[in-house]
């Protein structure tokens, strides 16, 4: 079909019913995947219990055991000196030795019906956490969609107008998108989320002290809470920096970089990071700004995760139009053939720098630390447009 017989707002209803079609099914898989996450909890909770009833059971079929060889050998000396009882004896010995050995055979089926209720309860649990495993990629692909349908097709008029726009639609971008969601997803649950969750349970011991013991009992606790609050705070501050630091936006790379190397050594005393910068001091197009940032950004974040290093350093030189990052760490370095889930961080700088036709290297070996180094090309000309005017 010719594209000026394309009807654009056709096409724009299409998409917007496509987004809330997807945008409901993202809800309900999020409570589908909520009533699943309940369910484990439960399950795990009676496996818990079963594993101690278990645990019980057994502890008292070894007594059983025990009484019910007592109790045999006992039968045995009164059939063997029958003469020597009276018949009450001797039934009382009977009717004790066949007591013993129905409890232990009874304690016996309990053991095996619980094995096989704990067996049943685990194939549960790996059921429901598969269906949830399965539910977080469902999710995962549904937001890769949406994003898709919402960022690079909102505007499909014009991008059919203009046939070379379609190698702009970049599926891998998208993922990385995703895959960064989810690390701060998880970033905020383990701590913002968590410290938010102490710090509330702290409120309620504190209100307690007050009540129990007084004002000045419960005024120390609350200096204890008011210390949580302000990790809590400082802890949000970091992940809010580390989304976009406001002075990549406001004075340029060399002044983030330069932040952001203090504040890695705030956060990890025992590294000694240091950080040096040479070339030209103009801005240079802020897009080439934030790829080269959130590089050397991920470099730094894989040198204190995997490398063991005492000393990284951050190295910018600019230049009229090119800009070269090197990060180098004296951790214990890697075999660069070897690969694992480490090396999806370095996939995804080589993908994201071959992107930016820049140049990527990677210089280490196990022993000897680790050396990245980006280049990427840069068109001062365009700064003005793409930073806003601004200049360092």
């Amino acid at each position: 079909m010719p594209v000026d017989k394309v009807d654009i707002h056709a096409l724009d209803a299409i998409f917007s019913s496509m987004v809330r079609s997807l945008d409901q099914s993202k809800s309900d898989i999020f409570i589908i995947n909520e009533e699943s996450r309940r369910q484990l909890e439960e399950l795990r909770e009676d496996l818990r219990r079963t594993d101690e009833e278990i645990s019980r059971a057994i502890t008292e079929g070894e007594k059983l055991s025990a009484a019910s060889i007592e109790a045999r050998e006992k039968l045995q000396h009164v059939s063997v000196h029958f003469a020597d009882y009276t018949k009450d004896e001797v039934r009382e010995a009977y009717d004790s030795a066949h007591e013993v050995q129905l409890e232990f055979m009874l304690n016996s089926t309990k053991v095996r019906q619980l094995n096989d209720l704990k067996l049943h309860l685990e194939n549960r649990i790996r059921t429901y956490q598969d269906s949830m495993d399965r539910a977080d990629h469902l999710a995962g692909h549904v937001n890769i969609v949406t994003k898709y349908l919402t960022s690079d097709l909102k505007d499909v008029g014009p991008a059919l107008e203009s046939a070379k726009m379609r190698k702009h639609f970049s599926m891998k971008v998208l993922e990385a998108q995703e895959e960064e969601r989810k690390r701060l997803s998880r970033e905020i649950h383990d701590g913002p989320a968590q410290m938010m969750a102490n710090l509330v349970m702290q409120l309620g011991l504190v209100e307690r002290v007050f009540n129990d013991k007084g004002m000045d009992a419960g005024l120390g606790q609350l200096s204890f809470t008011k210390e949580l609050a302000r990790s809590t705070l400082s802890e949000i501050r970091r992940i809010i920096y580390d989304l976009r630091p406001m002075v990549l936006d406001d004075f340029g790379l060399v002044p983030a970089l330069s932040k952001y190397m203090e504040k890695m050594q705030d956060y990890h005393p025992d590294i000694r990071f240091t950080f040096e910068s040479k070339g030209i001091m103009a801005r240079i197009p802020q897009s080439t700004e934030v790829a080269v940032f959130r590089l050397v950004q991920e470099a730094v974040t894989n040198a204190i995760k995997h490398s063991g290093a005492k000393v990284i350093d951050v190295r910018i030189e600019i230049c009229e139009n090119w800009i070269r990052a090197t990060v180098t760490d004296d951790g214990k370095g890697f075999d660069p053939s070897k690969t694992g889930e480490s090396s999806f961080g370095l996939q995804g700088m080589t993908e994201r720098v071959a992107l930016l036709k820049g140049e990527f290297d990677i210089r280490t070996e196990e022993g000897e630390g680790t050396e990245v180094i980006l280049t990427l090309p840069h068109d001062q000309h365009a700064t003005d447009k793409d930073a806003g005017g601004k200049s360092g």
